[in-house]
C-alpha cells in the first residue's frame, strides 16, 4: 500500500476509535460476529484441531477477538492503529494486544487459528501486500493451523458507490459517500459523522480505501504462501451476485 494512502487510513482510524463500535453494534454486523464463531469452530471440529492460541488481525477495537477468550485459549489481537488498539485494551485485559502492521507482521507467537474480519483485507490496496500478509500467516501457524478471513466482492463496492446513505446511529448521524474508480479498481468510502454533544452536533469525517480481490485470485495467493484454500463460502448476496466471501485456508503437514 503506497505511504500517503497507509498515512490516509491510518488517520482516519485515529478519528474513527472512539465511534468505531456504533457501526458495530448494527444487527447485520453482529449476525456476522455470530457466523464468523460458528463456521471456525465447525471448521476446528472437522480437522480435529486442539486449539490452544488464537491471534486475530486487523483486531480493532476487539470485537472479534475478545470472545474467544471464554473458551480458555491464549488471544492475541494485532492491529496498526493505536488509537483502536486503546479502546480495545481498555474493553478486555485477557487479551495480549500488539501494535503491527500485518503486511509487516513479525510475531513470534505461534497461533493454531489466525482469524482477519470485517473485510480488513480489502483494505490492503496492493496484491503484492496482501500476498506478503498470507505469508506472514503461513509462518505464524502451527501445522494444520486455520486461517479464516472474509472479503467485500466487487460488486458489493461497486454498489456502495452508487448509493448514498442516511444512517442514524443512537443520537448520532453518519452520511455515507462512496466512489469506485474502475480503472484501479478501489473504492473510497467517505463517512461524515455528526455526533451530538449536549444542544449541538460535531462533525466529523472518515475516509478509507477497499479493493476487491476475486476467489481464484485469493487461491493463488493462499496456494504461494504454501496453505491451501479449503473453504469459500457465500457469506452475503445482493440482487443475485455475492457481496460477501468468507474463506478458510490451512497450513499442510498434521
Amino acid at each position: 500500500m503506497p505511504r500517503k494512502t497507509m498515512a490516509r487510513q491510518s488517520d482516519s482510524y485515529t478519528n474513527l476509535a472512539d465511534i468505531y463500535d456504533l457501526l458495530t453494534k448494527d444487527s447485520d454486523i453482529q449476525g456476522f460476529y455470530r457466523a464468523w464463531r460458528d463456521s471456525l469452530l465447525k471448521a476446528v471440529r472437522r480437522y480435529g484441531l486442539e486449539v490452544h492460541t488464537l491471534v486475530d488481525l486487523a483486531c480493532g477495537t476487539g470485537n472479534t477477538a475478545i470472545p474467544w477468550t471464554e473458551r480458555g485459549w491464549t488471544v492475541v489481537g494485532v492491529d496498526r492503529s493505536t488509537a483502536m488498539l486503546r479502546v480495545a485494551r481498555s474493553r478486555s485485559r485477557r487479551v495480549r494486544w500488539i501494535c503491527q502492521d500485518i503486511t509487516q507482521l513479525h510475531l513470534k507467537q505461534q497461533a493454531d487459528l489466525v482469524t482477519c474480519h470485517f473485510d480488513a483485507l480489502n483494505h490492503v490496496l496492493a496484491p503484492e501486500k496482501l500476498q506478503r500478509v498470507f505469508i506472514n500467516v503461513a509462518r505464524i501457524l502451527k501445522k494444520g493451523g486455520l486461517f479464516q478471513f472474509d472479503l467485500n466482492t466487487d460488486h458489493w463496492l461497486k454498489w456502495l458507490a452508487a448509493h448514498e446513505k442516511l444512517f442514524p446511529k443512537g443520537q448520532h448521524f453518519m452520511v455515507a459517500h462512496n466512489e469506485y474508480d474502475r480503472k484501479s479498481g478501489i473504492a473510497t468510502f467517505h463517512q461524515l459523522w455528526f455526533l451530538r454533544k449536549g444542544s449541538l452536533y460535531a462533525k466529523r469525517e472518515v475516509s478509507v480505501q477497499e479493493r476487491a480481490y476475486n476467489a481464484a485470485a485469493i487461491r493463488d495467493m493462499v496456494q504461494s504462501a504454501g496453505m491451501r484454500l479449503v473453504e469459500a463460502t457465500v457469506q452475503k448476496r445482493l440482487e443475485g451476485r455475492p457481496i460477501r466471501m468468507l474463506y478458510v485456508a490451512r497450513k499442510p503437514g498434521a
